[in-house]
Protein backbone atom coordinates (compact mmCIF):
# COMPACT_ATOMS: atom_id res chain seq x y z
CA UNK A 1 0.00 0.00 0.00
CA UNK A 2 1.08 3.41 -1.01
CA UNK A 3 0.80 6.47 1.63
CA UNK A 4 0.14 9.90 0.37
CA UNK A 5 0.34 12.52 2.96
CA UNK A 6 -1.36 15.86 2.24
CA UNK A 7 -0.63 19.03 4.55
CA UNK A 8 -3.49 21.46 2.79
CA UNK A 9 -3.05 25.06 2.13
CA UNK A 10 -4.44 27.58 -0.02
CA UNK A 11 -0.69 28.87 -1.04
CA UNK A 12 1.31 25.93 -0.92
CA UNK A 13 0.10 22.27 -0.43
CA UNK A 14 2.89 19.76 1.05
CA UNK A 15 2.78 16.33 -0.56
CA UNK A 16 4.11 13.26 0.42
CA UNK A 17 4.41 9.95 -1.17
CA UNK A 18 5.64 6.90 0.98
CA UNK A 19 5.91 2.72 0.41
CA UNK A 20 5.34 1.65 3.97
CA UNK A 21 6.93 -2.00 2.78
CA UNK A 22 10.50 -0.51 2.45
CA UNK A 23 11.72 -0.01 6.23
CA UNK A 24 13.30 3.74 6.47
CA UNK A 25 16.40 4.13 7.13
CA UNK A 26 19.10 6.91 7.26
CA UNK A 27 18.84 7.61 3.54
CA UNK A 28 15.20 7.80 3.90
CA UNK A 29 14.29 4.80 0.81
CA UNK A 30 10.52 4.66 1.89
CA UNK A 31 10.01 8.06 0.35
CA UNK A 32 9.13 8.05 -3.07
CA UNK A 33 7.98 11.82 -3.68
CA UNK A 34 8.57 14.59 -1.66
CA UNK A 35 7.76 18.09 -3.01
CA UNK A 36 4.82 20.86 -2.70
CA UNK A 37 2.04 22.03 -5.25
CA UNK A 38 2.25 26.06 -5.56
CA UNK A 39 -0.87 28.20 -6.01
CA UNK A 40 1.05 31.58 -6.97
CA UNK A 41 -0.34 31.53 -10.52
CA UNK A 42 -3.81 30.87 -9.53
CA UNK A 43 -6.02 33.81 -9.21
CA UNK A 44 -9.40 31.75 -7.68
CA UNK A 45 -10.02 28.59 -5.56
CA UNK A 46 -11.31 26.51 -8.78
CA UNK A 47 -7.62 27.30 -10.24
CA UNK A 48 -6.27 25.40 -6.96
CA UNK A 49 -8.22 22.84 -7.57
CA UNK A 50 -7.34 22.23 -11.13
CA UNK A 51 -3.64 22.42 -10.18
CA UNK A 52 -4.14 20.08 -7.71
CA UNK A 53 -6.27 17.82 -9.32
CA UNK A 54 -3.57 17.46 -12.45
CA UNK A 55 -0.73 17.34 -9.96
CA UNK A 56 -2.10 14.36 -8.43
CA UNK A 57 -3.37 13.11 -11.38
CA UNK A 58 0.12 12.72 -12.10
CA UNK A 59 1.42 11.36 -9.81
CA UNK A 60 -1.26 8.54 -9.24
CA UNK A 61 0.12 7.56 -12.57
CA UNK A 62 4.04 8.08 -11.83
CA UNK A 63 3.27 5.57 -8.59
CA UNK A 64 0.61 3.46 -9.42
CA UNK A 65 -0.63 0.87 -6.71
CA UNK A 66 -3.47 0.84 -4.06
CA UNK A 67 -3.52 3.90 -1.87
CA UNK A 68 -4.07 5.14 1.74
CA UNK A 69 -4.19 9.10 1.22
CA UNK A 70 -4.33 11.03 4.52
CA UNK A 71 -4.52 14.62 4.73
CA UNK A 72 -3.94 16.89 7.98
CA UNK A 73 -7.41 18.03 9.61
CA UNK A 74 -7.53 21.82 8.96
CA UNK A 75 -7.22 24.40 11.79
CA UNK A 76 -10.84 23.94 13.79
CA UNK A 77 -11.06 27.17 15.74
CA UNK A 78 -9.20 30.43 16.93
CA UNK A 79 -6.66 31.29 18.14
CA UNK A 80 -5.47 35.12 19.08
CA UNK A 81 -3.89 36.78 16.43
CA UNK A 82 -4.14 33.49 14.45
CA UNK A 83 -6.42 33.16 11.26
CA UNK A 84 -9.81 34.85 10.80
CA UNK A 85 -12.99 33.61 10.07
CA UNK A 86 -12.88 34.01 6.49
CA UNK A 87 -8.91 32.35 6.56
CA UNK A 88 -10.43 29.11 7.90
CA UNK A 89 -13.48 29.00 5.86
CA UNK A 90 -11.25 29.15 3.10
CA UNK A 91 -9.59 26.37 4.13
CA UNK A 92 -11.90 24.23 5.41
CA UNK A 93 -13.47 24.93 1.80
CA UNK A 94 -10.31 23.90 -0.06
CA UNK A 95 -9.31 20.93 2.21
CA UNK A 96 -13.21 19.27 1.02
CA UNK A 97 -12.25 20.34 -2.39
CA UNK A 98 -9.12 18.35 -2.22
CA UNK A 99 -10.27 15.37 -0.60
CA UNK A 100 -12.91 15.20 -3.17
CA UNK A 101 -10.32 15.03 -5.72
CA UNK A 102 -7.92 12.91 -3.48
CA UNK A 103 -11.11 10.09 -3.59
CA UNK A 104 -11.96 10.66 -7.02
CA UNK A 105 -8.18 9.89 -8.19
CA UNK A 106 -6.58 7.58 -5.78
CA UNK A 107 -10.45 5.53 -5.86
CA UNK A 108 -9.95 5.90 -1.75
CA UNK A 109 -12.05 7.40 0.60
CA UNK A 110 -9.43 9.59 2.58
CA UNK A 111 -8.57 10.18 6.07
CA UNK A 112 -7.52 12.86 8.75
CA UNK A 113 -4.98 13.18 11.21
CA UNK A 114 -4.51 15.96 13.22
CA UNK A 115 -0.96 17.86 12.96
CA UNK A 116 -0.92 17.98 16.93
CA UNK A 117 -1.38 13.56 16.71
CA UNK A 118 0.90 12.81 14.04
CA UNK A 119 4.07 14.98 15.18
CA UNK A 120 3.44 13.13 18.68
CA UNK A 121 3.54 9.74 16.44
CA UNK A 122 6.14 10.74 14.61
CA UNK A 123 8.44 11.77 18.12
CA UNK A 124 8.09 15.10 18.23
CA UNK A 125 7.46 17.45 21.36
CA UNK A 126 6.54 20.62 20.06
CA UNK A 127 6.93 23.70 22.88
CA UNK A 128 4.56 26.84 22.73
CA UNK A 129 6.13 29.42 20.51
CA UNK A 130 7.20 31.55 23.06
CA UNK A 131 9.24 28.84 24.94
CA UNK A 132 11.14 27.53 21.43
CA UNK A 133 11.70 31.07 19.60
CA UNK A 134 9.91 29.51 16.45
CA UNK A 135 6.47 27.94 15.40
CA UNK A 136 5.51 24.22 15.58
CA UNK A 137 5.82 24.34 11.84
CA UNK A 138 9.68 25.36 12.13
CA UNK A 139 10.25 22.75 15.38
CA UNK A 140 8.76 20.12 12.79
CA UNK A 141 10.98 20.84 10.20
CA UNK A 142 14.05 21.27 12.58
CA UNK A 143 13.38 17.83 13.94
CA UNK A 144 12.29 15.98 11.16
CA UNK A 145 15.92 17.63 8.97
CA UNK A 146 17.56 16.32 12.21
CA UNK A 147 16.52 13.02 11.64
CA UNK A 148 14.42 11.77 9.20
CA UNK A 149 14.96 14.19 6.74
CA UNK A 150 18.42 14.52 7.10
CA UNK A 151 19.17 13.47 3.58
CA UNK A 152 17.33 16.02 2.10
CA UNK A 153 18.88 18.94 0.52
CA UNK A 154 16.36 21.42 0.17
CA UNK A 155 16.40 24.17 -2.01
CA UNK A 156 17.18 27.34 -1.07
CA UNK A 157 16.44 31.17 -2.25
CA UNK A 158 18.62 33.83 -3.39
CA UNK A 159 19.27 35.00 0.29
CA UNK A 160 21.14 31.76 1.41
CA UNK A 161 17.59 30.65 3.53
CA UNK A 162 16.08 27.23 2.80
CA UNK A 163 12.47 27.75 0.68
CA UNK A 164 9.49 28.68 2.53
CA UNK A 165 7.71 25.53 1.16
CA UNK A 166 9.89 23.49 2.44
CA UNK A 167 8.43 23.86 6.23
CA UNK A 168 4.45 22.47 3.87
CA UNK A 169 6.35 19.40 2.39
CA UNK A 170 7.88 18.13 5.88
CA UNK A 171 4.62 18.51 7.33
CA UNK A 172 3.07 16.43 4.96
CA UNK A 173 5.81 13.99 5.89
CA UNK A 174 4.99 13.83 8.85
CA UNK A 175 1.59 12.84 8.18
CA UNK A 176 2.29 10.27 6.13
CA UNK A 177 4.98 8.93 8.18
CA UNK A 178 2.78 8.93 11.05
CA UNK A 179 0.32 7.16 9.34
CA UNK A 180 2.89 4.39 8.84
CA UNK A 181 3.41 4.14 12.12
CA UNK A 182 -0.37 3.92 13.23
CA UNK A 183 -0.53 0.90 10.18
CA UNK A 184 2.41 -0.89 11.86
CA UNK A 185 0.69 -0.72 15.83
CA UNK A 186 -3.22 -1.59 13.98
CA UNK A 187 -1.57 -4.44 11.98
CA UNK A 188 0.45 -6.09 14.74
CA UNK A 189 -2.33 -6.30 17.69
Amino acid sequence: MIIVGLDVSTSVTGVCILNPGIPPDDRGSHILYLDRIEFKKCKTLWEKADLTAFELRNLSQKYPGTYKVVLEEPLMGFRTGMSSAATITTLMRFNGITSYISREIFKVDPEYIASSSARKLCGIKVQRTSIAGMSGKEQVFKYMAEHDLKHITWPTKKNGEIVDWSRDATDSYCVARATCILSQKNSST
